[in-house]
């Protein structure tokens, strides 16, 4: 004999989308990366990079520096590969006070900038530069899982 259940399958479907809400809003990403355009460069100069870091509204990062050795900087990283990065530059962080502590954070648009080196041998032609932006959200409740993004950049090597 079937069973007969009272609550619909929609309904059974709203309830547990409804539960899970909170771990699926903790796994989202709460930093972006802004498409950025391709860089041109010639073999042995160097070339600036300005990759663009979008915050979601409602959340903070620590920045490059924070006052805390506990909490987790940002921190961009690149893989070797054509270009060398010989310098990251981050943005003056606002200060934050939360909870009675002073804090040194990102919101919204955070632009950092690489100065790189590129090869006198490197090959000509287009390539890719590959990064990796390191960071950790937190809103005014709570801090979620670091998180690693993967970046890359594309490259026209003249």
């Amino acid at each position: 004999m079937p069973m007969k259940f009272n609550v619909s399958w929609a309904t059974s479907l709203l309830i547990l989308l409804l539960a899970l809400a909170p771990t699926l809003l903790a796994q989202q990403n709460k930093v972006n990366i802004a498409p950025s355009d391709p860089l041109t460069v010639k073999r042995g100069e160097s070339a600036k990079q300005v990759l663009k870091a979008v915050i979601l509204d409602g959340f903070h990062v620590n920045s490059d520096k924070p006052k805390d050795d506990y909490l987790i900087p940002l921190k961009l990283t690149w893989a070797a590969g054509p270009l060398e990065a010989k310098a990251i530059s981050y943005p003056k962080p606002e200060e934050l006070e939360l909870n009675g502590s002073h804090m040194l954070v990102y919101t919204g648009t955070v632009p950092i900038e690489t100065e790189f080196a590129v090869a006198k041998d490197a090959p000509k032609g287009p390539n890719a530069i590959i990064g990796r932006l390191k960071y950790q959200a937190c809103n005014s409740n709570m801090c979620f899982q670091p998180k690693t993004l993967d970046v890359k950049v594309s490259v026209v090597i003249e």
